[in-house]
């Protein structure tokens, strides 16, 4: 009989066999789930993003912020600064600062107090406030910033911006000597575009707006075409807050330092830029007929811009004369007289013209239908002769002596004559340092309309049309020889005081022989003497070879030209410009210069040989003034006279001198030489005084001048 198993054995055996079969179920799915896990791990790290709107309750988000590069300077050619970039400040109050701290002290006595001695400090901050700002009265002040702090302002404006010295004045006031979080004192830091001399070269310098919508008038002059010089590049950087609030740079983010911007030195001389402009305002300022004026002044060598002034009246009656826009550039029309000397140019190099003693017949100064020449039927009178020389007709600026002259020599092939023109560059519209050129427009051969009657009015300055700019140039050009230079503004790039980019004088071409440079040279210094058309140059202090010239222009739609005649309005007004053009010293010149002025509707005409020639005098004579090595030096010895032993006492009594027209620095001179005080306001010239000139006014006392 076979043994039987025991029953305990076996409820162990299958008790094990559970125990197994459980573990193995729970390896098995801790196994399942380890996989799925890291499955779910590694799907999350490729695949997995997180909503940025839930991450930013738990990380603090960086900000990327613009670096702002410093903008470079504008210097005139002796490293003057034109146009600089300073630093200004403008103060907020933070008005409510401390006011929650005194009203939760426990101690609600001594928070009132707190409350007290802080109003106290506020007052006297207020008067602090209005010593130096000068807007407010210190009460004013006072309640100002009272009533920020009940409606709980905490970015209060203080007044206007101020420079360095002035803030350091302002942070030592009560309550903001405190500093921010004590005294609520918030400074911003504004880059202000600054001009030290004023409206000086003001459209030469121009300006940047920027206003998207400005368009092509955003950017003007120097500061425009060269913005992308002076600007710079901007930097990029990240902040971010840290846990007390404040923003910090974060090291561990990009940063993209800014490159500040470099200077552009232009070819300016301010000092000749202020003689130019006072001269030109001195002698049109108080002519209200003057609708504008322009000067340019250019070195004869290299073709540099010295001096460029551009000035124009608004439409009311009385306005002051500012820099508007670019007339010496954009002002396309046709020149008038100062054309001249380009046919007489044109006459020599071709051979009709060999010398300025030839003679044409004068025939009573009628040429067709024109009006007789009076200048001519002069000639004619005081000489008795029937010919009349071509250096006479340059002199006394007969249009009866070119239109002969230029029909004569060219009235079979005018083309000749036309191509004369071309190639003294008065059809380029060339790349000038500035934008706006006008681009010139000559009436040709091939135009329809075009005949003879057009060749002999384009003998003295019709029927084509450029800029003062191209006039100077061709002016220049005979000064130089007959070599033509490009007219520049420029003269380097510069990054501190290391030259990045030099600009050089650039020779367009060569537009006649030396010969006739010198031959038209010598017929441009007849006109600057007796008998000529600007004889008041002829006492300038350095000889002046030049042309003056008068032009009608030609009338806009809105001014209501009359039918056929584009030159008159329906009440027979006109509008014509003056201009004078030459180059000083004559016999070895340094300047080129060219002054136009400009008339409004009116039955007056504005004549070169007026007011251009008279500021082109003051001008020289400036000039020569400040050259060192003109005028006589004084000898090491010399005879004093017996001194009158007899005392006579100073007279108290005198007459206010004449200071309109003078800049700040002269009239005070002035003022002071003659023992008055001078008190001012404004900037810019003189354009009223008080006591008026000539009035009996006694020494020591007050002369107030107003300055525009």
């Amino acid at each position: 009989m076979a043994p039987r198993k025991s029953p305990v054995k076996d409820r162990t055996d299958k008790g094990k066999d559970r125990v197994s079969v459980t573990m193995t179920v729970i390896n098995t799915l801790a196994l399942v789930l380890t996989v799925v896990i890291f499955v779910k791990m590694a799907i999350i790290q490729t695949t997995f993003k997180v909503d940025p709107a839930i991450v930013k309750y738990f990380k603090a988000m960086d900000q990327e912020q613009t670096e702002n590069p410093s903008r470079g300077n504008i210097l005139d050619c002796n490293g003057n600064y034109l146009a600089i970039t300073t630093p200004m400040y403008q103060v907020y109050m933070d008005c409510t600062i401390r006011k929650k701290e005194f009203e939760e002290m426990k101690d609600k006595k001594a928070g009132a107090e707190k409350e007290a001695q802080w109003k106290e400090k506020a007052r006297a901050l207020a008067k602090g406030l209005s010593e130096i700002y000068g807007d407010k009265t210190a009460d004013g002040y006072y309640q100002y910033i009272l009533n920020g702090r009940e409606k709980g302002r905490m970015h209060a404006i203080i007044g206007r911006q101020i420079d360095r010295k002035t803030l350091s004045r302002v942070r030592e006031l009560p309550l903001f000597n405190e500093g921010k979080f004590k005294g609520g004192i918030i400074v911003e830091t504004h880059y202000l575009r600054q001009y030290p001399y004023g409206a000086l070269a003001y459209r030469v310098i121009g300006y940047v707006k920027d206003n998207s919508k400005a368009g092509k008038n955003s950017h003007i002059g120097i500061e425009g075409k060269y913005d992308h010089i002076l600007h710079g590049q901007e930097g990029r950087t990240w902040m971010k807050v840290t846990d007390k609030k404040q923003t910090i740079r974060n090291l561990d983010s990009l940063y993209v330092p800014a490159k500040d911007g470099a200077d552009v030195r232009t070819t300016l001389d301010i000092d000749l830029q202020d003689i130019v402009d006072r001269a030109l305002r001195r002698q049109i300022t108080e002519n209200d007929l003057i609708e504008g004026a322009l000067a340019i002044l250019m070195d004869t060598k290299t073709g540099a811009i010295r001096s460029m002034v551009n000035l124009q009246r608004d439409t009311a009656k009385g306005s002051p004369l500012r820099e508007q826009y670019n007339l010496a550039i954009s002002q396309v029309g046709e020149q008038g007289s100062v054309f001249k000397t380009v046919a007489l140019m044109s006459l020599i190099e071709d051979g009709y013209v060999t010398s300025l003693d030839q003679e044409i017949p004068s025939r009573g100064g009628v040429f067709g239908k024109f009006e007789p020449d009076k200048h001519v039927r002069e000639y004619e009178a005081e000489t008795g002769k029937k010919t009349i020389p071509v250096r006479q007709g340059l002199k006394v600026s007969s249009n009866y002596v070119f239109m002969t002259l230029v029909t004569e020599a060219y009235g079979s092939n005018p083309q000749k004559f036309y191509d004369r023109i071309f190639s003294y560059r008065f059809a380029d519209q060339f790349d000038f340092d500035i934008d706006g050129l006008g681009k010139p427009s000559l009436y040709t051969p091939d135009k329809a309309g075009w005949s003879k009657l057009t060749l002999a009015t384009a003998s003295y300055g019709y029927s084509l049309a450029v800029t003062p700019l191209h006039v100077a140039m061709f002016y220049n050009a005979i000064a130089n020889g007959g070599t033509m230079m490009k007219p520049y503004l420029v003269e380097d790039i510069e990054k501190d005081g290391v030259i990045l980019e030099k600009r050089k004088p650039v020779v367009l071409n060569s537009i006649c022989s030396a010969s006739t440079a010198a031959m038209l040279t010598e017929g441009l210094k007849e006109v600057t003497r007796k008998g000529g058309t600007a004889p008041v140059l002829e006492k300038a202090k350095l000889t002046v070879a030049g042309k003056t010239g008068t032009a009608q222009v030609a009338l806009s739609a809105a001014e209501h030209p009359v039918k056929g005649d584009a030159y008159h309005d329906e009440q027979g007004r006109w509008k014509n410009k003056g201009t004078f053009v030459g180059f000083f010293p004559a016999d070895d010149p340094r300047y080129t210069i060219l002054i136009s002025v400009y008339s409004k509707l009116s039955k007056t005409s504005a004549y070169g040989g007026t007011a251009p020639a008279k500021a082109v005098l003051e001008i020289v004579d400036n000039i020569y003034s400040m050259d060192v090595n003109n005028g006589t030096r004084l000898s090491r010895s010399g005879n004093i006279p017996d001194a009158d032993p007899v005392y006579t006492e100073e007279k108290t009594g005198g007459y206010v001198p004449d200071l309109k027209g003078q800049g700040l620095k002269d009239a005070v001179y002035i003022a002071e030489n003659n023992a008055y005080k001078c008190t001012y306001e404004g900037k810019g010239h003189v354009v009223s005084q008080s006591p008026a000139a000539g009035k009996k006014l006694d020494k020591g006392e007050v002369i107030h001048i107003v300055l525009k």
